[in-house]
């Protein structure tokens, strides 16, 4: 009788160890489209046998856990590249931004307007002077600034856009480390049995990924089962606890500029790669950089015409700006020359015959200004080649970049992603496996009925 109940019991364990393994192929079918879900497996082992002076007998089997299938070493790597790839998105975008506003080397409004100024001038340049033609140099001038001011104003809307994204990003950010802090929590009470909260860590894993994309992470695990949280060396999510990011501005080299900070502290916080570092960057760097570079084509126009046009003389003014301000924001035609086009000099005598100033400003477009060894037009020319390069070498680390976290990708879904196939192969296994304990059940029941009416 002893060995009847033992052959029982042994097959009450294989069919709840066949109902743990249906409920886990469920499971795993239940949720193979499921974002960041990761295929579990149930971990069997026999149970500890009889010992006969014969031999052992086995008891059955147990369950010992159900497992994820999860490549800790791969998953770190995807969210490194994913970092990246974030990262030479934004400035990508941001110089593709750049681009439409200045346009391309062979079509940009800017260096069409400068060639028109000075074609307005070279026609001025044939003696005598026409008023028509005075006007019609002040009337390019004014276009001319006109883009200048323009593009001025674009970029400031740019890095105002940028700005917004960045706080956009942090609310996102912070919102992400609250609710990691959160699962941490439940993560430790879960698992206070030793076994596991799969689901959980799941979804744990799927934020972790979420805010690398934002900014690069690294993650310690403690024995508790908790995960800390640690952007560039300091430590967002601690179990349960969280910091929060907020922004400011400070003085800068480049003005008052929004600054990310850690809340409370308000320390300045120098964020690692991710979709935040990389809009920062555009606007730090890239933004800036342009223009810079445009306020210098503007200082270097504003300069060249000035230093000439003040040589000149008319029938009643001499000395005259042509234009004022010192970058392309500030940059305007003098309004008196606005008022009164007459007032425009073109030489130094202002005799009618003569139009040497005329004549120099006209030959700034083909001759190097104020030294510099470059015309006006190659200095807003270098910006808009510089530019192009720029925007070329990140659309090749994108592309390349993408590649890698496909490939990483790739890896990390041979490992963990539910294939329908094998789950169905594993339904019908384990659905045999029930089956056959099911019927050892009934063949030991029928012993037990037929020992019974023997007594």
């Amino acid at each position: 009788m002893g060995s009847l109940a033992s052959v029982m019991d042994s097959s009450l364990s294989a069919m709840f160890a066949a109902q743990a393994g249906l409920a886990t192929t469920a499971h795993n079918i239940g949720n193979a489209d499921t974002a960041g879900y990761t295929r579990q497996t149930m971990l069997a082992a026999a149970r500890k046998p009889l010992v006969f002076s014969f031999g052992s007998i086995g008891q059955g089997v147990n369950v010992v856990s159900v497992r994820r299938s999860q490549d800790q070493f791969l998953l770190n790597t995807l969210r490194s590249q994913r970092a990246k790839l974030e990262n030479y998105t934004s400035i990508d975008s941001t110089l593709y931004e750049i681009e439409n506003i200045l346009g391309s080397v062979d079509n940009d409004h800017l260096g069409a307007a400068l060639n028109e100024f000075f074609g307005a001038w070279a026609d001025l340049a044939t003696p005598p002077a026409d008023s028509a033609l005075k006007q019609q140099v002040i009337s390019k001038a004014i276009s001319l600034v006109t883009d200048f001011n323009s593009i001025s104003a674009t970029l400031d809307d740019l890095e105002r856009n940028i700005e917004a994204q960045v706080g956009e990003e942090l609310i996102s950010l912070n919102s992400l480390l609250a609710q990691v802090g959160g699962l941490n929590s439940q993560i430790m009470y879960a698992e206070i049995g030793g076994q596991p909260a799969n689901d959980l860590r799941d979804q744990r894993d799927l934020l972790i990924s979420e805010i690398s994309a934002i900014a690069a992470v690294t993650v310690r695990e403690r024995e508790d089962g908790s995960l800390d949280v640690i952007i560039n060396g300091r430590t967002m999510v601690n179990r349960g606890n969280y910091q929060q990011f907020t922004t400011t501005y400070r003085e800068t080299s480049q003005g008052y500029r929004m600054v990310v900070v850690t809340e409370g502290t308000y320390a300045e916080v120098q964020l690692p790669e991710g979709r935040l570092q990389g809009l920062l960057t555009s606007r730090d760097v890239y933004v800036t950089n342009v223009r810079n570079q445009l306020d210098d084509v503007a200082r270097l126009l504003i300069n060249a015409v000035n230093e000439l046009h003040v040589q000149g003389q008319t029938g009643s003014s001499s000395g005259l700006m042509f234009f004022t301000g010192n970058s392309m924001h500030t940059i305007e035609v003098n309004p008196t020359l606005i008022d009164r086009p007459e007032l425009v000099a073109t030489s130094r005598s202002g005799d009618a015959g003569d139009a040497d100033i005329a004549q120099e400003i006209a030959a700034l477009a083909d001759t190097s200004a104020l030294g510099t060894g470059l015309t006006i037009s190659d200095r807003y020319r270098s910006t808009l080649i510089d530019l192009a390069s720029k925007r070329h070498s990140f659309e090749f680390l994108v592309e390349n970049q993408e590649r890698s976290v496909a490939a990483v990708e790739s890896k990390i879904a041979s490992v963990t992603g539910v294939s329908l196939d094998e789950e169905a192969a594993s339904m019908v296994r384990y659905q045999n496996t029930y089956a056959a304990a099911a019927k050892m059940i009934a063949t030991v029941q029928t012993v037990f009925d037929s020992l019974i009416n023997m007594i």
